[in-house]
């Protein structure tokens, strides 16, 4: 019933609630991926250094075990609880109720579409605000120069020509189209097929070798300067094209009011100097990402690629997980928002930086942090479902024991009492857990939605995962975009196919108008992509030349010369599929159909 009223709805406010959930609802889909399939693509890997596996222990899970140890007993009289550091003082008692709220608190931007992207009416207007054409005009001019570097191995020049953006968006289309029947592992001779067992639209818009050397041919960069380059930044390959679809996207979009920042790990196993491994990933190993995602509407807002120690220069900044949370929340300082993450980047130090940004923030804590009071890590004896409160300075950290010896601490800066969830029951949990389990998945959820409808193909280029990863989040961000906008309604599937037909519609209608070279099968196949403005070209042959029949070579693949052809479409035709009339039965029959044409027309 839910669904059904929300297919109800045609206009979104993306300032309420309710209409926040219905939208959702069409982003939302689960399903498995299908398995992986090893293809080799000829591709040359862009790193020219010695392979890294940095291995990335990330223990980020809610609860902990408790700290049973003998502690020193505490003068259970005191106002408050002391940490470990012995200066940091946590109040038993919560600050007294403000008539003023907190400026961190504070909402300045209501969400929705902003900019130019309010202006999109489809799918691919959508996703064009995000990879502009200017990003395509840039991936053309360096795959074009990548290709001149290696015409020479070809022995004919028509199997390695240039590109153009037309091509390259029919291209991604492909890559959607892929993605949206979850065939993104799929080897791509089941894809094209060879006896009329592919997916139609495949070989429609391009042909199996020339989308090969595509995939093997995209660049982002200038390659004569990128030695030099490399000397400052490990991610050149793909930084300013990278960093582009970062801006489009926080110019397209204002998120809600809650935030989650978390790592995403694309997978990839080739050379790289700065892949992960991270054994609590599905891939395990591959590049990692940080990313700034909206907790309700899964927006990708910001992203930042790890790329371990960069050599000196401007991109040589710190890595520690409160710096990459302070570079990745920029783009919402002053805002109001509230930030929710795991207890990897939560430091009392970065809440207090955020406090001073009007950023709130929520998050898991670990045991190891010298500001918790050895109260809050002690479990041995206190009873399930208790929760211990203490404040100070505008935080508020709990510990609570979902079951014996197990304990789970949180801090927030966006509360500020004892508040316990009426609707957990029994389970007594505290206001902040329900709030942070509601806002702790959110890229969780976008990097599940990015591998269910996949781009990425196999590759042994670190440039190309990321442009994949840059493509999936794409788009998610284009369909929120187009939810917001109020358009039509789909769920996400059908988004991508429609998406996906958008995109390869101008190769389509290119190459509709094309015949030399190609065969008389696929020609009539292209016919419905025509434009109704471009006449059909009617070849003009002598009287006593033979052309193949249309008819032999689309139905049985039988190539059959004939001399003559059909008189209302001109198609060569042989005479075992010819009906033959007199000519007074064929006088009568073109004028009856002339007539019912010219009656349609006028209704």
């Amino acid at each position: 019933m839910k669904f059904s009223a929300a297919m109800a709805r045609k206009q979104y406010d993306s300032s309420k609630l309710l209409h926040l959930e219905e939208m959702k609802i069409f982003l939302l889909e689960d399903d498995e991926e299908e398995p992986a399939v090893t293809e080799d693509l000829e591709e040359s890997s862009d790193i020219s250094s010695e392979d890294e596996v940095a291995e990335c222990n990330t223990d980020s899970g809610t609860e902990q075990d408790g700290d049973d140890t003998d502690t020193e007993e505490t003068d259970t009289d005191l106002a408050y609880y002391l940490g470990k550091d012995k200066n940091t003082k946590w109040n038993k008692k919560a600050p007294k109720n403000k008539q003023r709220r907190e400026s961190h608190n504070i909402i300045t931007h209501f969400p929705g579409v902003i900019g130019s992207a309010r202006k999109a009416k489809t799918a691919v207007e959508c996703w064009s605000n995000l990879i502009t054409d200017s990003m395509l005009e840039t991936i053309v001019r360096f795959t074009n120069q990548y290709i001149d570097t290696i015409k020479e191995q070809f022995s004919r020049e028509r199997d390695i020509k240039n590109t153009d953006v037309i091509e390259l968006k029919a291209f991604i289309g492909l890559l959607y189209l892929a993605g949206a029947f979850r065939a993104n592992r799929q080897s791509l001779e089941e894809l094209w097929g060879t006896d009329g067992d592919g997916i139609e639209k495949f070989s429609l818009v391009m042909n199996l070798k020339r989308f090969k050397v595509l995939i093997r041919c995209l660049h982002f960069d200038d390659r004569s300067t990128r030695t030099e380059r490399k000397g400052y930044d490990r991610l050149t390959p793909i930084r300013d094209i990278f960093q582009q679809f970062i801006m489009n996207c926080q110019k397209s979009y204002c998120p809600g009011q809650n935030l989650t920042i978390d790592e995403m790990l694309p997978g990839f196993r080739g050379r790289c100097g700065f892949r992960q491994y991270i054994p609590s990933k599905p891939n395990k190993y591959g590049i990692k990402i940080f990313a700034m995602v909206d907790a309700r509407m899964m927006y990708t807002m910001n992203m930042e690629v790890y790329c371990g120690r960069q050599p000196p220069g401007p991109f040589n900044v710190s890595n520690k997980p409160s710096d990459a949370v302070k570079r990745i929340a920029e783009p919402m300082f002053g805002s109001g928002r509230n930030i929710t993450a795991d207890n990897w980047f939560t430091d009392f130090d970065l809440i207090d930086f955020l406090k001073t940004k009007k950023l709130s923030y929520v998050g898991t804590v670990r045991k190891n942090k010298r500001q918790l009071p050895p109260d809050f890590l002690y479990t041995k004896g206190k009873q399930q479902y208790s929760t211990m409160f203490g404040f100070s300075n505008g935080k508020i950290l709990v510990s609570y024991i979902p079951r014996e010896r197990k304990n789970v601490i949180l801090v927030s800066s966006l509360h500020n009492d004892y508040t316990i969830d009426p609707e957990s029951g029994e389970l007594r949990k505290p206001e902040i857990i329900t709030f942070y389990n509601l806002t702790k998945s959110g890229v969780d959820t976008a990097d599940q939605m990015c591998g269910n409808f996949n781009v990425s193909r196999n590759t042994k280029r670190w440039p190309m995962v990321i442009f994949f990863t840059m493509l999936n989040v794409g788009g998610i961000n284009s369909q929120v975009i187009y939810l917001g906008n109020e358009l039509k309604q789909m769920r996400r599937r059908m988004y991508l196919k429609q998406l996906a037909n958008e995109l390869v519609s101008g190769e389509l209608s290119l190459r509709s108008t094309k015949t030399v070279g190609m065969p008389l099968a696929l020609q009539h196949r292209l016919k419905r992509y025509r434009p109704k403005d471009v006449p059909e070209q009617t070849p003009t042959l002598p009287p006593s030349k033979r052309r193949s029949c249309t008819t032999c070579s689309f139905v049985s693949g039988f190539r059959r010369l004939s001399k003559y052809d059909c008189k209302i479409c001109k198609e060569s035709i042989c005479l075992s599929h010819a009906t033959f009339v007199c000519q007074p039965c064929f006088s009568k029959c073109t004028c009856a159909a002339s007539a019912a044409i010219e009656t349609t027309e006028d209704e």
